[in-house]
């Protein structure tokens, strides 16, 4: 089927082409807005928030950067596992909410280092406005794991970002040090935490735009439109097959009347020499 034929098509089916239209924009405004009925309100889909990404140094009493092997720093790997699965429950957690001040069942935090799938809390409803703390360890090409946690701070804008940021440094570092004072722990055997750098804030935009509804409309468009034609083959086909049927119907039903009139012909050719005769010898006789 050639382009001017399927626009003909189409053209022919305006109706079913108006609903098709009317559908995908439905489809196209689904994808970009939340729709409320009560009361009734249009909000986008997309929405920008700001991500802070800062990493901690685990590191033992006496440096590493210091000291070229020193006590311990070869469980530091485990052991930045370990507080980066801790930063995102309980106390840490906490602790991490009160350095930004915030409540704890504000942050959803998750870890890659988590053993199964991250529980995020419900508590934090609405993701344009939450504040999710996302934890990982870095590796090596080997796959080692090193004692550097990446951190990746999420909130409304970017100020928040990098407080939040800045807070699971300092939230982290006071657990331990609560921790340490309270078991007794000497300063020289105590494990430290420090920042790489000041966190870095950046807004990203989530959810999809405007562009990613319009590609929803058109493809939806566009199978509205192959629906509307291959219902409309299927008609014409339904409609040919139809047709054909009747014709051979009535073919057969001719064909039916010619061989009946044929065979009573020949009974009239036969039956008129028959009465010839029986006149002919009621004559002789």
């Amino acid at each position: 089927m050639d382009t001017i034929t399927i626009l003909r098509e189409l053209w022919r089916r305006r109706l079913a082409l108006g609903i098709a239209a009317v559908l995908a924009l439905l489809v196209g405004a689904v994808v970009a807005f939340n729709i409320s009925p009560l009361p009734p309100q249009l909000e986008s889909r997309s929405y920008t928030v700001a991500i802070a990404n800062s990493r901690i140094f685990v590191d033992t009493p006496a440096s590493q950067v210091v000291e070229v092997s020193p006590k311990g720093s070869d469980t530091l790997g485990a052991r930045a596992t370990l507080l980066s699965n801790l930063m995102t429950e309980g106390v840490v957690r906490a602790a991490i909410a009160r350095a930004a001040g915030l409540r704890p069942h504000q942050i959803v935090a998750t870890s890659d280092t988590a053993v199964g799938e991250p529980r995020p809390d419900p508590s934090a409803a609405d993701t344009r406005k939450a504040y999710v703390v996302k934890t990982r360890v870095v590796t090596n090409t080997a796959g080692e794991q090193l004692p550097i946690i990446e951190i990746e701070a999420q909130a409304p804008d970017a100020p928040r970002a990098v407080a939040l940021a800045s807070a699971t440094v300092s939230g982290l570092s006071n657990y331990l040090e609560r921790r340490a004072i309270a078991e007794k722990v000497a300063p020289t055997k105590r494990l430290r935490v420090s920042g790489l750098g000041a966190p870095q804030a950046h807004e990203v935009t989530r959810g999809p735009g405007l562009l990613m509804a319009l590609a929803a409309a058109v493809l939806s468009f566009l199978a509205g439109c192959g629906l509307i034609l291959a219902s409309s083959a299927l008609v014409r086909g339904w409609r040919q097959a139809d047709a054909a049927e009747r014709h051979e119907d009535r073919a057969a039903r001719s064909e039916s009347l010619v061989i009946d009139h044929l065979r009573e012909h020949r009974r009239a050719v036969r039956e008129v020499p028959e009465v010839e005769s029986a006149e002919l010898r009621s004559r002789v006789s």
